[in-house]
Parts: C-alpha cells; structure tokens; sequence
C-alpha cells in the first residue's frame, strides 16, 4: 500500500510530494498530471522489474519524453520518483522506501535506471502514521533501529514490493472463455474475468460480488460461472430478474466493466493497489454514489486494527465526472485532490516550467494551500457539492 509519493524531474513534476490514503480519487483539468502520477507508478513497476526496460513500455511517451522539459531551455538530465509503502509482514505490517533514479544521456542517447532499490524508513517518519498501524507495526522490522541496508527483511527485490496494477477493461476480452488454470489477478484488460469469477466461486467472494453488482445493475440477481471440464475452461452467465441466464457474450460495455471491477476488488487471493482511469466510464450516474460507497468499504482502513491484518487493499483513481467528485465531496472528502498545472522556474534550469501541484479539497485552510468547491466548480461544470 502506498502512503507517500514523491517525484522531482519526471514529466510534469518538479519538487512534488503526495500523501496517499487507502482511497484517493485525482480531479482536475485535462493536461493537469492526472495520467501522469499513474504513468511514474508504472514507470517505479517496470523499473523494479527490468531496469531499461522501463523506458520502452511506458505507456505514454518516449524516453526522452519522459525527463522534465522547462518552456525554454534544456530537459532535466535526470529524475527522481520516492515512494513509501506499507507492506505486509507476518501478522502486521513493514514500512519500506522504493527509490527509482534514472538518467538521459544525449550523446550518444541513452536512458538508464540508475537506481531501484528498498530502503528502511528513516527514524521518525513511523509517527506520522495512524495510531492503529503504529499498533500493527511488526515487532521484526523497527525503522527506528534500522540502519539503511542493513535489515535483513530489505534483502527483498524491488519488484516483490510493486502491488499495483492497472484496471483498463476491454469488454470485448471480458467476454471470452478463459483457461482453468488461470490464478492471476484481473488482468489490466479484464480478459481473464472468467477466470477469476470461477476462482471466486469457491469462497464467498462471489456472493459478495453478486451482492454489490445488484445493488449497481437493476435486475441483475446472480454470477454464475461454468466449468468445461473438457476444455478446462471457465466461462460465466448473468442471472436476470425477468430474463433468466444471460451469457457473457450478450453483456453490455458498462456491465461488464463494473463486474470486473467488482472481481478485482473482492479477490481474497490478490490485494494490493488497483490503478483505474475515470472509474466513471460504463455506469449510469444515479447508480455512482453506490459504487463509491462499495468501494470505500472494500479498500483497508488504517485506523482499524483488524483490517490491517488482512491483505492491504487501495485504490486510486483519476476522474472527470462532476458526480464522483460531488459524491467523494460528501462521502468521503478527504479522498479527493485536486491536480493544477502552474507555472513555475525549474531552479536546475533556470527557466520557467509548467508543472503540476496537489491541493485537497475543502472549504477552509492557509491561502494557496487548498481548493474550494467554488474553484471545483470552475474546471467541472454542474458539480453539485455542499457548501
């Protein structure tokens, strides 16, 4: 679970730092950094797991595209993305630091991963945490008596620390057959959503599922999937108030992204952060607030004990939709920042940058440091939010 992220140099970030709760949704104006705070927790995974290979799956942008540019003058030559993370260990929870550095060389061009590696955090920062999680701390791994590189629970690969995923379903993967022996998680495309339901289908994680969906998809009464056990493979049906048995292949879009969602979110076996672009796509507004209220309940809350020893749950999300941020905004406000693009001078190159700056949203606080509903207002019209 992600609790802090910090970058300085990469894309449109320049000396910036995010607290992370369980539930964070980002708002803001299209080119504010939304996709791009997703892009440098991708670029952290892929870093983690094949160094330079980093810079050729980013998902938006070439190499060099990724080194902060000022308006005039030249890039950044190098930068710099910070995470802290709670991780699980034994009956509690581990803090650990993952720190990814990379360089552009321009002659000949070359873009290296200089650094990924786990770090202890440094004394104090455990103060700044939740009394239930200080509580939760594992007793074998104090970051107040770690020295840096000497614990041996760091001796851990970057990559084993990296638990988040993207959710971007294709509904039409969403409606194939998938293998029986398929264990992963939701894929980021939902293709093995078949898969995971029969996974399901043996706890009680499908009953929730089903619960969760009915109270999203009117008439929707159940999830049932199908093992073809001379194909070994697992495929599924709706059951309908009216209708009966609705095939997978006859879903709609919406349906279909919001059962996989669903899925994702209730897998006992698979926790970890789940990344999902304008959660809005594919479900009917009236029926948002619901949603928000599910998956609220399902992320883990740091001030509950008991929630802190089952497998960590977040999520984060970006959004347009003036009724998600209307909803977050009574719900559950302290999820919502709010992401701007302002000018500022780059101090490395001396020149003017646009970059991107965190606000939360709220009513009242220091000048400059806050976004008011009113300023919501302005980037999304129609968003009703007391106050």
């Amino acid at each position: 679970m992600l609790t802090r992220i910090e970058i300085d140099g990469f894309k449109s970030f320049l000396d910036f730092a995010l607290d992370v709760p369980p539930f964070l949704a980002l708002v803001g104006p299209n080119s504010s950094g939304k996709s791009n705070l997703l892009d440098a927790l991708d670029f952290v995974a892929a870093a983690a797991r094949g160094g330079e290979e980093a810079f050729f799956t980013a998902k938006r942008g070439r190499a060099h595209q990724l080194f902060h540019r000022p308006a005039r003058g030249m890039p950044r030559s190098e930068f710099q993305i910070r995470l802290r993370l709670l991780a699980e260990q034994g009956s509690g929870v581990r803090p650990v630091r993952l720190d990814t550095t990379a360089r552009y060389r321009p002659d000949p061009a070359r873009a290296v991963v200089e650094q990924s590696r786990l770090l202890p955090w440094a004394p104090g920062e455990r103060d700044r945490l939740p009394e239930a999680v200080k509580e939760c701390w594992a007793a074998e791994f104090d970051a107040v008596d770690c020295v840096e590189g000497e614990h041996p629970e760091l001796s851990s690969t970057p990559a084993a620390m990296v638990d988040w995923r993207w959710y971007e379903p294709e509904p039409r993967a969403m409606r194939e057959v998938a293998s029986a022996a398929d264990r992963r998680p939701l894929l980021s495309d939902g293709s093995n959503v078949a898969a995971v339901l029969g996974r399901l289908s043996a706890t009680e994680a499908l009953d929730r599922v089903a619960l969760d969906l009915a109270a999203l998809i009117p008439d929707v009464i159940g999830v049932v999937p199908f093992h073809d056990e001379r194909r070994q493979e697992w495929s599924f049906d709706l059951m309908v108030d009216g209708q009966g048995a609705v095939p997978s292949a006859l879903l709609s879009d919406g349906t279909l992204r919001i059962l996989g969602l669903l899925a994702a979110l209730h897998d006992p076996d698979h926790a970890g952060v789940l990344l999902i672009e304008e959660i809005e796509n594919g479900l009917h507004p009236s029926r948002m607030a619901e949603l928000l209220r599910r998956v609220q309940r399902l992320v883990t809350d740091l001030g509950d004990r008991e929630a802190l020893r089952r497998p960590l749950r977040q999520v984060i999300l970006t959004t347009h939709s003036p009724v998600v941020v209307s909803e977050l905004y009574r719900l559950r406000p302290d999820a919502l920042v709010f992401l701007d693009s302002v000018a500022r001078v780059d101090p490395e190159q001396k020149g003017m940058s646009r970059v991107t700056v965190a606000k939360p949203v709220r009513d009242e606080g220091r000048p400059g440091t806050f976004v008011s509903p009113r300023q919501v207002r302005r980037y999304l019209s129609a968003v009703e939010i007391p106050g």
